[in-house]
C-alpha cells in the first residue's frame, strides 16, 4: 500500500486515478470494511486504484469534541497495518489541523477530491466534512454530482440490533466487554507496546511478567484481568497469557497510572525491550485488593487455570 501524506492542501503533481473511501476509520471496524469493499467493487469495475482518505489526527481531538480522543482504538502505524491488510492499494492521510476544519464542504470536495483524481466517492451513512463538520452524505453527493461522478453512501452495518460504530466500541472496551468488542471489530482487539521493566514483583511471586509501555495512546479496557494472545518481536509463535490491566492495589494505597503487565504462558527468556502485540481475547475479572501475597499467588493459579479452560 502506498501511503501518501499531506499537510495543507495537495501538490500539484497527477494523482492516480482512483475510486477513494473516506473516513476516520478508527479501529477499522466491520462497518468500515463494509466501506472498503464497496470501493473496492466500483474500482475494479472501473479498472481504477482503491484508496482511502482518513485523518491524522482524529478531528474530535483537534476540535476538543468529546472526551479521551487523544486515545485511539487504532493509532495510525495500526490503522495503516490494518488497511494494507485489507489490500487497499494507497492511503491519503490529510493533516487535520484548524486551519482543515475551516475548509469549507465545496473547498475539500475542489481542492482534495478533484486534486487527488477521485473517480468515484464512497462514504458512510453518517458521514460528516466540511467546516464545522456541517455537511453530510447527501450534500456531499450533490457536490460530486455536479461534476458527473458518483459518491456511493453506504448504509449502517448492524450486530445485536446496535450500529456498529467506533464510539461504540470504545463504550464496550471501557465495560471490558472485549469479546463483544472483537465482533464489532472483525479481530481482537489490539494494543502495541515495548517490553519495560517494571518492580520486579511477578517474578518474586513466580509469576514473572512482561510490563508493557504502549507506543501510542491506545483505548484502554476496563481495569481488570483479561486472556490475551501475544505476539513478541523476533518470534514466530503466539503466546497465551494473562493481561492485568489496573493499578495494583494489592501493592499500592493509591491509583496512579495505569500499568499493562502480561504473563505469557510457556515463555522463557529475555524478554526485555523487545516489541509485543496484545489481542484482548476474553474479561476474567475486576482487579481487586488482597490482604497478602499469598492470596494474590492463590488467585493468579486460579486465573491461569481458567484462562486455559476457556482455552480449550
Amino acid at each position: 500500500m502506498k501511503t501518501v501524506r499531506i499537510a495543507g492542501l495537495p501538490g500539484n503533481q497527477t494523482y492516480e486515478p482512483s475510486v477513494m473511501a473516506l473516513g476516520n476509520f478508527d479501529g477499522v471496524h466491520k462497518g468500515h470494511r463494509q466501506i472498503v469493499e464497496e470501493a473496492r467493487t466500483i474500482a475494479n469495475h472501473k479498472g481504477v486504484k482503491l484508496a482511502v482518505m482518513t485523518f491524522d489526527p482524529h478531528p474530535r481531538q483537534v476540535l476538543g469534541v468529546g472526551s479521551n480522543y487523544d486515545q485511539q482504538l487504532t493509532p495510525l502505524p495500526i490503522k495503516l497495518k490494518l488497511l494494507k491488510e485489507l489490500n487497499v492499494d494507497i492511503c491519503y492521510v490529510i493533516h487535520f489541523d484548524k486551519r482543515f476544519a475551516a475548509v469549507s464542504s465545496g473547498g475539500f470536495v475542489e481542492d482534495y477530491l478533484w486534486r487527488l483524481n477521485a473517480a468515484a466517492v464512497v462514504v458512510g451513512f453518517d458521514y460528516r466534512f466540511g467546516a464545522g463538520g456541517r455537511a453530510d452524505a447527501s450534500v456531499l453527493k450533490g457536490l460530486v454530482e455536479q461534476a458527473g461522478k458518483t459518491v456511493h453512501i453506504v448504509p449502517a452495518v448492524n450486530l445485536y440490533g446496535e450500529k456498529i460504530s467506533s464510539s461504540f466500541i470504545r463504550e464496550k472496551l471501557l465495560l471490558g466487554e472485549v469479546k463483544l468488542a472483537a465482533e464489532l471489530l472483525g479481530k481482537p482487539y489490539e494494543i502495541v507496546g515495548e517490553i519495560v521493566r517494571g518492580e520486579g514483583r511477578g517474578k518474586h511471586l513466580g509469576f514473572p511478567t512482561a510490563n508493557i509501555a504502549p507506543s501510542h495512546k491506545f483505548v484502554l479496557p476496563r481495569t481488570g484481568v483479561y486472556l490475551i494472545k501475544g505476539y513478541l518481536s523476533g518470534s514466530e509463535n503466539i503466546y497465551n497469557g494473562l493481561m492485568n490491566v489496573g493499578y495494583k492495589p494489592t501493592f499500592h494505597d493509591t491509583e496512579n497510572q495505569v500499568t499493562l503487565e502480561a504473563h505469557l504462558f510457556d515463555f522463557s527468556g529475555d524478554i526485555y525491550h523487545r516489541q509485543i502485540s496484545v489481542e484482548f481475547i476474553d474479561f476474567l475479572r475486576a482487579e481487586k485488593k488482597f490482604n497478602s501475597a499469598r492470596e494474590l499467588i492463590d488467585q493468579i493459579g486460579a486465573d491461569i487455570a481458567e484462562a486455559k479452560r476457556r482455552l480449550r
